[in-house]
């Protein structure tokens, strides 16, 4: 199969969440398969010039084209090199003026609706680049809002004729459906999309307004999001973030697939920047990495005491909200609480001041990889109480590292965390309802089941001997393509 892969986010090129993830990893085992997967992005200022020499980032000879939006012509290009350490295709698309300026991926600041004009015109190009280069894909695999506008472009353009996009398919992935893409009809104008074909109960319009993920929804051949339960719980009143009618009517053709989690990047027995390696078959490295995460956050170094962490954005989707309302209680628990991230002013602010008036919480701000390397090698469990969660990455990295997960039971971490305080085969502990004293119940729990080292090896060994590596997902995957191309709803 020849497949496309566009996403705002790939890694290592840019990346701020689990998107960039996904997008750096899944058509790696999809290229092993045998088939002919390539990806796209733009090409961000954030890639700079060491990278791209790193990574051989060449322009894609007799690519130039122009394209017209609002009354203004600007020249779009394509540049191109190889997925490190694979031989998968990555194609950038090239505009200094909105893409390259930046570091940022989402720059702040900016006008209201700069964001989506960018992605409407990084998509538009992306079909119009790839005409021009003669890359005619079988599928079309469009990831989140930013690029829910293709499958629309890829309509319009057929049913006017051009031979070129005739018989492309479309899947469609929701990694987060809280982020649709929302705007005023008068986009539509800039966007170059007939308000006729598109603007009606039964295309974008949605509240008197445009939605882009509604349209990628409707119009894409297959949807999927990932995990199976997420897929289950967008069709609801409770997640569905105002669309679960819309999910609910195109139910045959909505399917979940989890996230896998790279371990050629993941893994204790081959990371480089922790500070002792470690496996299931000798662990023993895991103890100087806890020394070193305790040293390295100026708490107590003691092996006796659970180290907590936290990776993540700092926002209430995670369980900000619920983490503000028992500071004191955890300030007087028998617990170290290390955590990373960046997100709202609000919570970084807050967070920031435990540092000064704690002696058992440390937090540090912005996101390096590195450092939260170290904090999953070197933490005894790993805390992610979040409100919704469509898959999570976090707790999948945690098992790997033998680091015990303690989740709120929603989204992918009810698919990949069991609850060993109700099975003996459990890799983590879960909590139900959205509330601070689960939470710490669930907390207690886990640090009381600490104390006794001889259950604690066994709740560590589950967790390490789980597999959610890529394999089985890519394979999915390669099903749900092949699905795709034959028009086949799931039964």
């Amino acid at each position: 199969m020849k497949i496309l892969f566009i996403s705002a986010e790939v890694n290592p090129f840019a990346k701020v969440g689990g998107l960039g993830d996904v997008a750096g990893s899944l058509p790696k085992f999809i290229k092993k398969m045998g088939h002919d997967i390539r990806v796209i992005l733009p090409y961000y200022g954030v890639i700079n010039n060491n990278q791209a020499e790193d990574c051989k980032i060449v322009d894609v000879p007799d690519s130039s084209i122009e394209l017209e939006f609002d009354g203004l012509t600007s020249q779009f290009s394509l540049k191109k090199c190889l997925l490190p350490d694979t031989n998968v295709t990555v194609y950038f698309v090239v505009n200094h003026e909105l893409f390259g300026q930046y570091e940022d991926i989402y720059p702040a600041n900016h006008k209201e609706n700069f964001q989506l004009h960018r992605f409407i015109v990084f998509s538009y190009a992306t079909l119009k680049l790839v005409e021009k280069i003669n890359f005619k894909p079988e599928i079309i695999h469009c990831n989140d809002w930013h690029v829910a506008s293709i499958p629309i472009y890829l309509k319009t353009f057929a049913d006017n004729g051009i031979e070129f996009f005739k018989g492309i398919k479309t899947l469609y992935t929701i990694h987060n459906l809280s982020y649709q893409g929302r705007t005023s009809p008068d986009v539509l104008k800039f966007a170059k999309v007939d308000p006729e074909k598109f603007y009606h109960i039964d295309g974008l319009e949605f509240y008197g307004k445009v939605n882009w993920m509604k349209g990628g929804i409707i119009y894409a051949d297959k949807i999927n999001t990932v995990s199976e339960n997420y897929a289950r719980e967008i069709q609801t009143p409770e997640y569905g973030e105002d669309l679960d009618g819309v999910l609910r009517a195109n139910s045959k053709k909505l399917s979940g697939i989890l996230n896998g989690v790279d371990y050629s990047i993941w893994n204790p027995e081959t990371d480089k920047y922790i500070i002792r390696n470690y496996s299931k078959e000798d662990f023993k490295g895991k103890s100087s990495c806890k020394i070193a995460l305790q040293r390295d956050y100026e708490l107590e170094i003691n092996p006796y005491i659970p180290v907590v962490a936290m990776v993540s954005r700092m926002v209430e989707q995670k369980g900000f909200d619920l983490l503000e309302k028992i500071i004191y209680q955890l300030k007087c628990m028998n617990l170290q609480l290390v955590i990373l991230g960046q997100g709202d002013k609000k919570y970084e602010k807050l967070l920031l001041k435990l540092n000064e008036n704690t002696s058992n919480i440390r937090v540090k701000t912005g996101f390096n990889e590195i450092r939260a390397e170290k904090i999953y090698a070197g933490a005894d469990m790993f805390l992610l109480p979040s409100k919704f969660e469509p898959c999570g990455l976090s707790q999948l990295i945690a098992l790997k590292y033998g680091t015990v997960p303690i989740v709120r039971r929603t989204g992918g971490l009810a698919d990949t965390i069991v609850d060993f305080s109700l099975d003996k085969f459990g890799n983590g502990f879960m909590f139900n309802e959205y509330a601070t004293a689960d939470l710490l119940n669930a907390l207690k729990l886990a640090c009381k089941y600490f104390e006794n080292k001889k259950i604690w090896d066994k709740i560590i060994m589950n967790a390490i001997n789980c597999d959610f590596g890529w394999q089985k997902s890519a394979e999915l995957y390669e099903k749900l393509y092949r699905d795709t191309l034959r028009g086949k709803d799931k039964t």
